[in-house]
């Protein structure tokens, strides 16, 4: 066996992040299907839920990047097709004109109303499919591990900290 084999089937079985990108993957298609009649995606609806976690004060970029483990520019990315569907709508600060809040439209409300039951369907599927106490474990771990790896603090109030950009290496 090569060192290159042997060394890939060491990352397929260990790395922590593939297996959660693949999980991550796994429950996305299953809670994407689940939400087509609401017209969601469970990465909107995620979004939307952040929004709506912030009340009618509405969230800065910054404040909704570090609750949703964002980057903020693909944030910005992932709100317009948002505000364009007139989900959410994104305003100067009344407090500093240079900043940008994030507000829920009524619109908004309605599209995570609508998406609930759907969203209960497919939670309830996956507490069947794994059992509901693994399936409590698993969030309870992984909420450790999102605190733990951004520096300890709860993933609402912490700033956001500038992410290190990976480096850009040129194909040979």
């Amino acid at each position: 066996m090569s060192d290159v084999t042997r060394h890939a089937r060491t990352i397929a079985e260990q790395c922590a992040c593939i297996r959660t990108r693949q999980a991550s993957r796994a429950l996305t298609r299953l809670y994407d299907d689940a939400l087509r009649e609401s017209g969601l995606m469970v990465s909107q609806l995620s979004v939307l839920v952040a929004v709506a976690l912030y009340g009618e004060a509405g969230a800065s970029i910054g404040e909704l990047a570090a609750t949703l483990v964002l980057e903020r520019t693909t944030l910005t990315r992932n709100l317009r097709p948002l505000e364009e569907a007139g989900w959410i709508r994104v305003a100067r600060s009344p407090a500093d004109a240079r900043a940008r809040i994030v507000l829920l439209t009524r619109s908004g409300e309605a599209a995570i109303e609508k998406a609930v039951p759907l969203w209960q369907r497919a939670q309830r599927h996956v507490a069947q499919a794994v059992g509901a106490r693994a399936l409590d474990d698993y969030k309870s771990r992984l909420r450790r591990v999102i605190d733990t790896l951004v520096e300890g603090e709860s993933t609402v109030a912490r700033a956001p900290a500038g992410p290190a950009r990976p480096v850009r290496r040129r194909p040979r």
